[in-house]
């Protein structure tokens, strides 16, 4: 069995239950027991924690204790990846190459229909998320569709997403631009008209 112990990542401490869990998993498969780690990984990672979402990750790249699957790698890896965990990035290197058109368009698919609960209620990070998806994720990255998410998540209050928009304005082209604050403009009316906790700025554009 080839070891991949020095770069799972582990909880922070074993205060709660899910750094317990994941500390248990390490445990499991320290001691050869990989099957076990990657089964407590997964109900971990169902849950949206990003630390077992990455190990899950790694133990479908190597194939340890579940077949070996690029694919589902990079599914895990993505939502690490989406979730803050920079180690993913380079995981993600490795296999980026060997994912297909239709592997990303549904795993597109499949992050889009996650984040759509958390946008609806004006969660800027989510929608920062959907930037990402556009810019990195897709076949054809979409600089357009990333700029309206990284607008939208400065609209619903977050600060943070402010160099990422301007960012993204300074590469489009002056046609692209106009198009871009249009659709933002847009896509935040329709946010504001769907939402059920709608921002003050809503009252403004409607």
């Amino acid at each position: 069995m080839r070891r991949w112990a020095g770069i799972l990542i582990a909880g922070c401490c074993a205060t709660t239950a899910h750094s317990a869990s994941l500390q248990e998993a390490l445990d499991r498969y320290a001691a050869g027991d990989a099957a076990s780690a990657a089964s407590i990984y997964a109900d971990l990672a169902g849950q949206g924690d990003p630390k077992a979402q990455f190990n899950l990750a790694l133990m479908f790249y190597a194939g340890e204790g579940v077949p070996q699957s690029w694919t589902d790698s990079f599914r895990w890896a993505w939502r690490a990846k989406l979730n803050g965990v920079e180690q993913a990035e380079i995981l993600l290197g490795r296999i980026d190459a060997s994912i297909g058109k239709p592997e990303r368009e549904a795993l597109a698919e499949e992050l889009i229909a996650e984040l759509a609960a958390p946008i609806a209620y004006g969660d800027g990070k989510a929608m920062l998320r959907m930037a990402i998806i556009a810019q990195d994720l897709l076949p054809r990255p979409d600089m357009v569709k990333a700029y309206v998410w990284q607008a939208m998540a400065v609209a619903a209050g977050l600060d943070a997403a402010v160099p990422f928009r301007e960012g993204t304005f300074r590469s489009l082209s002056e046609k692209d631009r106009i198009k871009a604050q249009s659709e933002a403009r847009t896509t935040f009316e329709d946010w504001c008209s769907e939402s059920p906790a709608p921002v003050a700025s809503c009252t403004i554009v409607n």
